[in-house]
C-alpha cells in the first residue's frame, strides 16, 4: 500500500518562494530601475545641453527635448513589452543596457557632425531630427528595459501590479536624483562630456555586476573595448578642438544657472583689432572692443544716454548684469548702481575679460522678481536688461512685475525696458504690448526708442516709463565720451530724433502673471535672431575648430 505524499506547510512552502526568488535578486533589478531612471535624465540634460548653444534653450527648443523624450521612451516601452515575449528576459535587459552603454557614449562625439548635418535644414526641422539623432536613440533602449525589469522582478502574478508600480517609482526617484545632481553640481563644475561618458561607464559597471554570468564574458569585454575607445576618442577630440584658431580664441567656457556662457576673441590682425564677446548659449549677450571695452551693441549707449538726464549720484537699479557693458557706461556717469544679477559667474568674467570697474557698483546675486519684492531702497532708474540667449524672462516682464518696480522709484522715475522684437505689423505686437503692461501698471506716460530696423527685421527698444511727463533732457557735456559719436545719439542731440510716445497698442495684450505669453507671441522673432546667430556664431565656430560645448 502506497503512501499518500505528504502536503507542504506553509513553513515549507515560504522557503521554497524564498529559495525560487530570493530578495535580493528582487532588489537587484530594483536597483538596475534606478540607474535606468537615472540614467534617462542624464541623456535627456545632456542632449538638450548639446543642442543649446546651436539651437538655444527657447521654449520650441525644450518643447522639441520633452517631446522626444517621452516620444522614445514611449516607442522604448513597446519595444520592450514585444521583444519581452520573444526572448529570455534575464540575457534581453543585459543586452539592451550594454547597447544603451555604447549609444550614450557615442552622445559627444556624434553632436558636433550632427549640429552641422542639420544646419541645413529649418529650424523647427532641423531641432527635431538633431534631437533624435543625439539622445533619441539612447532612450529607446533605456526605455525598453523597464517592461524587462518588471517580468524579472515579478515571480507572481498577484504581485504584478505592486512590482510594476515599485520598478516606475524607483526609477522616478532616480531620475530626480539624477536631475538635482547633474542641475546643481555636476554640469556646472565639469561641463557636458565628462560627465556624459562618466554616467556611460557606471552604467557599464553596474550592468556587468549585476547581470554578470560565463556567458556574457565576451560582451561585456567587447563593450568595455568600445567604451574605452570612446572615451578615447572624446579626449582626442577636446585636444584638437581646444586649440586656438587664426580667426577665434576661447578664452573661457562653463555650463551653470544660464546655460552655456563663453567669451571668444574674434582676431582681425591686418586692422591690428580683437573683438571680444560673451555668448549666452551660443547667442552674444556682450561684445566690446578688447583694447577699449566699449561695446558695440546699440541699446547700451542710447541706455546710458538716457540714464545721463539724472544727475551724478542718482541711484539706479539695474536687472540683468550680463557682461558689465552697462553698468560700465553708467558707472562713468557717477551713477550709483545696484546689479541685480541670478548667475555668479557673470561678475568675474566681466571683470577678468570686460573690463568691468566696480566702482560706484553693488553686486547683487538674486533673481529680478524676487529683488523687487524685497527690496526697500528707492531708485532713480530701473533698468530690466534681461536676456538669456534670444530669450527674454516672460514672468519679469508682466503688469504685476512692473507695478512692483514703480513702489521702488522715487518721485520722478522711470523705469526703461530694453527689448527685442519687430516693430511694425502683427510681428510688432509684442513691442507694442509691453508698452501697454507699463500703462496697465501705472505708468501713464510711456516714450520708446528704436534703432533704424530693416523691414521684417527684429531690433532693439527702449522703452521708458513713468507716472509724470519723464524730464530727457539730454546734456552733451554728461554723455559718455564713447556715446557722443554715436548717429543715433547725434540725432537726439541735434533735435533729428526724439523719444516717440505713439506705439499704436490697439490690439496690445496686458501681460500678467496669470498669462505670462510674451515668448509666445514673440516666437517669430526669436527663431529669426536664433537662425541669424547660428550663421554667425555656431557655424563659424564649427567651421573654425572651435567646439561647442564642453
Amino acid at each position: 500500500m502506497s503512501k499518500k505524499p505528504k502536503k507542504n506547510t506553509s513553513k515549507q512552502q515560504k522557503k521554497e518562494s524564498i529559495t525560487e526568488n530570493p530578495p535580493d535578486a528582487i532588489w537587484k533589478y530594483f536597483f538596475l530601475a534606478f540607474i535606468e531612471g537615472a540614467s534617462v535624465m542624464a541623456v535627456e540634460l545632456f542632449g538638450a545641453k548639446m543642442m543649446t548653444p546651436y539651437y538655444g534653450s527657447s521654449l520650441i527648443v525644450w518643447t522639441t527635448v520633452i517631446g522626444i523624450t517621452l516620444l522614445c521612451l514611449t516607442i522604448g516601452y513597446y519595444l520592450g513589452g514585444r521583444l519581452s515575449m520573444k526572448y529570455k528576459p534575464q540575457n534581453l535587459v543585459f543586452n539592451q543596457l550594454m547597447i544603451s552603454v555604447l549609444l550614450i557614449g557615442m552622445m559627444p562625439i556624434l553632436a558636433h557632425p550632427v549640429l552641422q548635418f542639420t544646419g541645413g535644414f529649418s529650424f523647427y526641422t532641423g531641432a527635431v531630427v538633431a534631437a533624435i539623432m543625439i539622445f533619441g536613440f539612447p532612450l529607446i533602449f533605456l526605455g525598453s528595459t523597464s517592461p524587462i525589469i518588471i517580468l524579472l522582478a515579478t515571480k507572481d502574478v498577484q504581485r504584478a501590479g505592486k512590482n510594476a508600480g515599485l520598478v516606475y517609482s524607483i526609477s522616478t526617484i532616480g531620475g530626480i536624483f539624477m536631475t538635482f545632481l547633474l542641475g546643481f553640481f555636476i554640469i556646472e563644475e565639469f561641463g557636458i562630456t565628462s560627465p556624459n561618458m562618466f554616467i556611460s561607464g557606471i552604467l557599464l559597471l553596474v550592468t556587468a555586476i549585476l547581470l554578470y554570468n560565463n556567458s556574457r564574458k565576451v560582451f561585456i569585454g567587447f563593450a568595455t573595448l568600445v567604451f574605452l575607445f570612446q572615451t578615447f576618442t572624446v579626449y582626442e577630440s577636446d585636444l584638437l578642438h581646444t586649440d586656438e584658431s587664426d580667426a577665434l580664441s576661447l578664452l573661457y567656457e562653463s555650463e551653470g544657472l544660464l546655460g552655456q556662457l563663453r567669451v571668444l576673441d574674434e582676431n582681425y590682425p591686418d586692422l591690428g583689432l580683437t573683438d571680444r564677446s560673451m555668448l549666452v548659449n551660443g547667442i552674444p549677450q556682450t561684445f566690446v572692443n578688447a583694447e577699449t571695452g566699449f561695446s558695440y551693441w546699440y541699446y547700451v549707449h542710447m541706455l546710458s544716454t538716457i540714464c545721463s538726464s539724472k544727475p551724478a549720484g542718482s541711484d539706479v537699479l539695474l536687472l540683468g548684469f550680463g557682461g558689465g557693458s552697462v553698468a560700465n557706461e553708467l558707472t562713468r556717469l557717477d551713477l550709483k548702481v545696484d546689479a541685480v544679477e541670478i548667475d555668479k559667474r557673470m561678475y568675474q568674467i566681466a571683470k577678468e575679460y570686460f573690463q568691468f570697474n566696480p566702482k560706484n557698483t553693488t553686486f547683487i546675486v538674486d533673481d529680478a522678481r524676487h529683488y523687487l519684492k524685497i527690496a526697500k531702497k528707492k531708485y532713480d532708474i530701473i533698468i530690466f536688461d534681461m536676456i538669456k540667449g534670444e530669450v527674454q524672462p516672460p514672468y519679469a516682464l508682466t503688469k504685476e512685475s512692473f507695478s512692483e518696480g514703480l513702489k521702488l522709484l522715487k518721485p520722478g522715475g522711470q523705469i526703461l525696458v530694453n527689448f527685442q522684437g519687430h516693430f511694425d505689423g502683427e510681428q510688432g505686437l509684442p513691442f507694442r504690448s509691453i508698452v501697454a503692461t507699463l500703462k496697465a501698471a501705472g505708468f501713464k506716460n510711456t516714450r520708446f526708442h528704436v534703432e533704424n530696423c530693416e523691414p521684417n527685421s527684429p531690433c532693439d527698444f527702449i522703452v521708458i516709463g513713468s507716472v509724470d511727463e519723464p524730464n530727457i533732457t539730454l546734456d552733451p557735456s554728461r554723455i559718455n565720451s564713447c556715446c557722443q559719436n554715436e548717429w543715433f545719439v547725434q540725432d537726439l542731440l541735434n533735435g533729428n530724433r526724439t523719444f516717440d510716445s505713439d506705439a499704436g497698442e490697439g490690439d496690445a495684450i496686458v501681460f500678467t502673471d496669470d498669462l505670462p505669453i510674451l515668448e509666445h507671441i514673440n516666437l517669430k522673432s526669436i527663431v529669426e535672431w536664433r537662425t541669424a546667430m547660428i550663421d554667425v556664431t555656431a557655424k563659424q565656430s564649427l567651421e573654425d575648430g572651435v567646439r561647442l560645448f564642453k
